[in-house]
């Protein structure tokens, strides 16, 4: 069967629908583009995002596309797992999976039934397991854990993940070894709150040891993590990160630089304590590169607290950030919160952000003319090869013969259009 899969959302996501395609091949099934010039599948898989109202939107449009063009859709993600009626009502859906039944995907494929939408969402915890993996990516993206603990008021992914759970050490090592079978030289360590890795198991283990030994296994592998909290970012990982075992990049979220709005927020930690933690993590990495979510609008959040967070950000040394207009998500403490804030007032705070952003992400940048960067080879397009660098740098290659996959030693030779330009050593 000609199968397709569409992903949004997290880097969770994609490494099960990654998980999706490698179990597709191996019982004989064709996955092909999403919807191609010539060749339509004959069913598409929505692996669906519930994270923003955005999300949900853009799950819908999706799914629609793919029955006008004639396919049967199948819908899984968050979106399906928390809100399955929504979906249901959608001309054309044939099936819709919960997150527990991904894994199960092929055994639904000969059950579609287009006139009626049938409905497969169970219990969230269940165990996880290793699982076949297929991607024409340059970097593999392995999830090591699923669920979330943290109850921050605004979120929605408890509900739709369940509490954490880890992936076994031994099952780890296992996958770690057959990607580097297959050729991977980068592995992304993902999931929905992996500082949590290995808390559930017996014996107990922890992110940063699991990290070191597959280090020590695969000197040649680098290893970066997806996201960490920062009252989860211990002392260890900086180490290891100077001894080269981790990716310099960090993506430690903030979400507000206002005390007021964090409180609310239930994250846990202050302002203060985010940018001592960002200031003392450079002052040993200065060429780390440290990313950060925010969201703006948040219900309450005044004038003085959406300063306070643009003050924070302009002086952290971060080299880029991702912004978020605060979304209602159902069932959510934060729905009903007073104060709800303006679409108005959301999108001329994001857009306050994107600029800071955008400065902060071209300082980083320039900073690295005439330096040597660690990469991975991508791909071929317009006579460069594209590639990513350890500190998350995208660049361009002058080369004839690279490979994708491939890591290397460049020099950074120019700067063109907020990008980098890169020759071999």
């Amino acid at each position: 069967m000609k199968v397709a899969i569409a992903t949004l959302g997290c880097k969770v996501n994609q490494a099960e629908s990654a998980s999706i395609e490698g179990i597709l091949r191996g019982q004989g099934h064709e996955v092909i583009p999403m919807l191609g010039d010539k060749d339509n599948p004959q069913v598409c898989v929505i692996n669906t995002c519930t994270v923003t109202a955005k999300s949900d939107y853009q799950s819908r449009q999706l799914i629609r596309r793919a029955v006008r063009a004639g396919a049967k859709v199948i819908a899984t993600g968050c979106y399906a797992q928390l809100r399955p009626y929504e979906l249901s009502r959608l001309p054309g859906i044939s099936m819709i999976l919960g997150n527990s039944e991904k894994d199960r995907l092929p055994e639904y494929l000969n059950k579609l039934n287009s006139d009626v939408p049938s409905q497969v969402v169970s219990a969230l915890e269940a165990p996880l397991s290793l699982k076949p993996y297929f991607s024409e990516r340059a970097r593999a993206l392995l999830k090591i854990q699923d669920g979330c603990n943290f109850s921050c008021s605004y979120c929605a992914v408890p509900m739709a993940r369940g509490k954490s759970r880890s992936l076994s050490f031994n099952e780890v090592l296992i996958a770690v070894d057959k990607l580097n079978e297959a050729g991977f030289k980068e592995i992304v360590l993902t999931g929905v709150h992996i500082g949590c890795y290995g808390f559930d198991l017996t014996p107990k283990t922890s992110l940063v040891e699991i990290v070191d030994n597959i280090t020590k296994r695969h000197p040649t592998i680098r290893i970066r993590l997806s996201s960490i909290e920062p009252q989860e970012l211990r002392e260890e990982f900086l180490w290891l990160i100077r001894q080269n075992a981790i990716c310099p990049h960090l993506h430690i979220p903030l979400q507000s630089g206002s005390d007021n709005i964090l409180k609310a927020m239930n994250r846990g930690y202050n302002a203060s304590f985010f940018k001592e933690l960002i200031n003392d993590i450079v002052s040993t990495s200065p060429l780390i590169s440290i990313g950060t979510d925010v969201i703006v609008g948040f219900p309450g959040e005044s004038d003085k607290d959406f300063e306070e967070t643009r003050r924070l950000l302009e002086g952290l040394p971060l080299s880029y950030i991702h912004v978020f207009p605060y979304s209602k998500r159902p069932k959510t403490m934060a729905e009903t919160m007073p104060e709800q804030i303006s679409g108005e007032i959301k999108r001329k705070r994001a857009k306050i952000i994107l600029e800071i952003s955008k400065m902060k992400k071209n300082a980083y940048i320039i900073r690295h003319l005439g330096k040597i960067l660690d990469v991975i080879v991508e791909n071929k397009i317009n006579g460069f090869y594209r590639a990513t660098s350890d500190n998350y740098l995208r660049l361009l290659i002058r080369a004839d013969d690279l490979i994708p996959r491939q890591r290397l030693r460049v020099r950074v030779v120019s700067f063109i259009n907020e990008g980098l330009i890169g020759e071999p050593l």
